[in-house]
């Protein structure tokens, strides 16, 4: 749990420090900065922020350097982002005072979920932001994933610079191919096994969130390549081809997690295809929540000792009074820390409301009022 936050021009926030709770509700306008609290908390996760990926996008106007960082329980981290002259920022990471190399330092001591309804990125874009949900959430629960993925991108990206070279042999590539449906193989597993888990939690949910749904809406898995044959033969055989197109078009690199619906036709056949295509945008927010919900599920149980941090922008602004119920009842029975922002201060009596009813402590719950960048003490329970 993050203890103490303190943010230094990221957006309109030029400098606050925060005390946090269990559970942090931050009330503003829309352009107030609330939604920027929670960007400054994936930014220090994740190294990178859900609105923009550029730095100078976000780093508050005429100032070079934006800093995030916070303190938990036993540990210390911090984030620098510093612009030069060309608008080019370099990044700083720190953990407990010393530098690291790698953000997925950061990443594993603070994960962090972002459950945005509106993010119809997931459903609508393709493969490559299902496949980061995937490995997001076996980079947490299983701890050999991370050396094969980073193994697995050296390797891809040594044969594509291949591929390109106009002196390229037989020989050379298969030495890369070899390797390369190693790692597969080994990614391949390690996908399976969480997404089968994550499967059976993401039925449950859906069928709380969307139930007139419920065992039509499926997750499949796929690898990416023929698993049966492996990616060593699929490479060779692709040879020509991957070397006319300058990349390696299969692997492990193309892996999906595909939502589908089935439906049967005036003919009693059964068919399947895309949720997008059939979902309202209303339904395809709450299959997203379940998405979302159910990966945070599974990590609470394969992760006991680590506590999630969940990031939820204008709860009550993209889902219904129902919903809201279900994810609320969801999020306060787990371990995780929950920083919620909210346009209406109706929302502190719901979570209020709810926290009594499941026994939780009052005390856990934290309000700030956020205008213009500032953050203001925190608001009175009475409020």
């Amino acid at each position: 749990m993050i203890q103490e936050l303190r943010i230094h021009a990221l957006r309109n926030i030029q400098q606050a420090s925060l005390e946090l709770q269990q559970c942090n509700l931050f009330i503003g306008k829309n352009g107030s900065g609330k939604t920027s609290l929670l960007e400054a908390v994936f930014l220090l996760s994740r190294g990178k922020s859900f609105r923009h990926h550029e730095p100078k996008r976000y780093i508050t106007h005429y100032a070079k350097t934006c800093t995030v960082w916070a303190r938990t329980h036993n540990q210390t981290l911090a984030i620098q982002k510093q612009l030069d002259a060309a608008n080019l920022a370099t990044t700083t990471l720190k953990l407990n005072n010393s530098t690291v190399p790698s953000q997925s330092a950061l990443s594993f001591a603070l994960p962090t979920l972002l459950i945005d309804p509106t993010s119809m990125a997931l459903l609508e874009e393709g493969s490559g932001v299902r496949r980061q949900l995937l490995d997001w959430l076996s980079f947490h629960v299983e701890p050999d994933f991370y050396p094969q993925w980073l193994a697995y991108q050296r390797l891809l990206k040594q044969r594509n610079a291949l591929l390109k070279s106009s002196s390229l042999t037989l020989h050379e590539v298969s030495a890369w191919d070899h390797q390369l449906a190693i790692h597969a193989k080994a990614l391949h597993h390690y996908r399976l096994v969480v997404f089968n888990e994550w499967q059976v939690l993401f039925d449950e949910m859906l069928g709380r969130l969307l139930p007139a749904y419920e065992s039509q809406i499926t997750l499949s898995y796929s690898a990416g390549f023929d698993t049966q044959t492996g990616l060593f033969e699929v490479l060779q055989n692709r040879l020509s081809q991957d070397k006319e197109l300058g990349y390696t078009r299969v692997g492990a690199h193309r892996a999906d997690v595909v939502v589908s619906l089935k439906n049967i036709n005036e003919n009693g056949d059964k068919l399947r295809e895309q949720a997008v295509n059939v979902l309202s945008r209303g339904e395809k927010k709450l299959l997203i929540t379940a998405l979302r919900l159910s990966q945070l599920q599974m990590m609470c149980a394969r992760l006991p000792d680590i506590e999630p941090v969940v990031l939820i922008d204008d709860l009550d602004a993209e889902l219904d009074d129902r919903a809201i119920d279900i994810l609320l009842d969801a999020l306060l029975v787990l371990p995780c820390q929950l920083f919620i922002s909210s346009l209406q201060t109706d929302t502190i009596g719901k979570i209020q409301q709810k926290m009594t009813v499941l026994n939780n402590n009052d005390d856990a719950l934290k309000v700030f009022h956020v205008e213009q960048g500032k953050v203001a003490e925190p608001l009175s329970s009475a409020h």
